[in-house]
């Protein structure tokens, strides 16, 4: 992209609008309940002899599994750990993502970027380069369209298909000041429209029809969301809708989030819409034509730093997340990057934070 002359990010943050997004206000992580205690009760000296002697046998028991046990990794020590769905339901053991390795040459940020977390990573050297509470609960708000996609693209074979778009899908969100694409009531809309509509303006109307079109429901597509986010290992993610409205136990990490960044740039389909900038959807008689803009790129302008190129991203708000940006790059050396951030003060911050990140941080010192 060409640089825009005479201007500077201050012009850019004077002439912004910024996004919409929830008004919803406490931000807590979920508290798992706690198992009422039992009542004690009398027990007749015979039952005791009892369970004396069950006890015994337990004893004996766990000696003799630990002894076969002997020698073998807990699961600390293997990369496993045991997690329980929203419903109660028990998970069985999953193996924790292999989460790029933080290295010496690592840097944890500070005060050198606006978001209050961020994760850099060379996704071809699986490293770490830069990162500021990484592993801590965020919101990722409309970031969570990147997962919607990839299990959407993984679950549609024919992108030339039609769905009609519907009142009861559109008439809620807007009540609720979601992003839209600008797709219709009774609209058949192609499939193929609907991917571009979602990643480039954020459109909940063709998120929310992608995952009906897949499964029926919304909710009935989010339990394939949380079981892609469970099949790559991730076990501080939780969805509860496709678009990213706020709510508390949907959750995700710059770590984690990072890894479901790194999985859809292997989905060819995922990555062209991930990377695209502009894209048009004909006139026809429900509306004009729609021209669709990258959330991410619009607020580019030639400005990327020399050793690195932003190939695309998208973007993210909502009132309890704050600004946050997942972009793609590449360095000038062609190593893949992935760039996650959160929570930052204004709509240009994350740029800004991105630019800094892949300027200063892509080449780390030897």
């Amino acid at each position: 992209m060409s640089a825009v002359p005479n201007m500077d990010y201050n012009d850019f943050l004077n002439n912004y609008s910024p996004d919409r997004g929830s008004n919803d206000t406490e931000a807590n992580k979920p508290q798992r309940p706690t198992a009422p205690k039992r009542p004690k009760r009398h027990l007749r000296g015979w039952v005791k002899v009892a369970l004396a002697v069950i006890a015994l046998g337990v004893v004996a028991v766990i000696i003799a599994v630990s002894v076969s046990n002997c020698g073998q990794p807990n699961n600390a020590q293997n990369g496993t750990q045991s997690v329980a769905s929203n419903t109660g339901e028990h998970i069985p053991t999953v193996t924790k993502p292999q989460f790029a390795e933080v290295k010496d040459t690592t840097v944890t940020l500070g005060g050198q970027i606006d978001s209050k977390y961020a994760v850099l990573i060379d996704v071809s050297n699986n490293a770490v380069l830069a990162q500021k509470n990484a592993d801590e609960i965020i919101y990722p708000a409309s970031l969570t369209k990147i997962m919607t996609l990839l299990v959407a693209a993984e679950n549609i074979k024919d992108l030339n298909a039609t769905f009609t778009m519907t009142s009861a899908i559109i008439d809620p969100l807007y009540r609720e000041n979601a992003a839209m694409a600008g797709f219709m009531p009774n609209e058949p809309c192609n499939i193929r429209d609907m991917f571009y509509g979602s990643m480039l303006e954020s459109g909940a109307e063709a998120t929310v029809g992608l995952a009906i079109y897949v499964s029926g429901s919304e909710e009935k597509f989010v339990e394939l969301m949380n079981s892609k986010a469970r099949a790559l290992g991730l076990t501080k993610t939780h969805f509860t809708n496709t678009t990213g409205l706020h709510n508390k136990q949907h959750y995700t990490t710059c770590n984690e989030f990072a890894v479901i960044v790194a999985t859809a740039m292997k989905n060819d389909f995922v990555k062209t819409l991930l990377t695209t900038e502009r894209y048009k959807v004909a006139k026809n008689s429900y509306h004009d034509e729609l021209n669709f803009h990258s959330t991410c790129m619009s607020r580019m302008y030639g400005t990327e730093p020399e050793v690195a190129t932003i190939l695309g991203g998208k973007t993210g708000f909502t009132s309890n997340s704050g600004n946050c940006l997942a972009t793609v790059g590449i360095t000038d050396d062609g190593r893949d990057i992935v760039c996650v951030t959160a929570a930052a003060e204004g709509t240009y911050k994350p740029i800004y934070d991105a630019i800094e990140l892949y300027k200063t941080y892509t080449h780390p010192a030897k």
